[in-house]
């Protein structure tokens, strides 16, 4: 008996953990994909979206330790460096490449909340 409460006490605990952790990455990325978007509307209004991009990186380095303790390090840094390059370009005159490093960011961070997405597998 001492055994099976004690599982169903782990199993509550991963549970949760793993909700909690869920909700605290789909909540990061939906602000960033916010933040994004308003970058990439400012830069379409006037080509200047340097403060824009630079709150994005700044809110992306803020939030980047507490993802890589959950989420895959290699994603988390591919982000890093898609919004590190977005904020490179985003004073530029050349439109195609803001635009595919904006593209790439949206993406990305689509694909790390499928990629946290609960399932049975994920879970277990």
């Amino acid at each position: 008996m001492k055994r099976l409460i004690a599982a169903a006490v782990l199993l509550i605990i991963v549970v949760t953990t793993y909700i909690c952790s869920y909700i605290y990455i789909d909540k990061t990325c939906k602000t960033a994909n916010k933040m994004l978007s308003e970058c990439v509307d400012i830069y379409s209004a006037d080509q200047n979206a340097t403060d824009s991009a630079k709150k994005l990186n700044k809110f992306w380095s803020k939030k980047e330790k507490p993802l890589s303790i959950i989420a895959n390090h290699t994603s988390i840094d591919e982000i890093e460096m898609a919004i590190g390059s977005l904020v490179s370009y985003s004073n530029s005159p050349e439109n195609e490449i803001f635009y595919e490093y904006a593209g790439t960011v949206k993406t990305l961070l689509h694909q790390l909340m499928e990629d946290t997405k609960p399932g049975i597998h994920s879970i277990f």
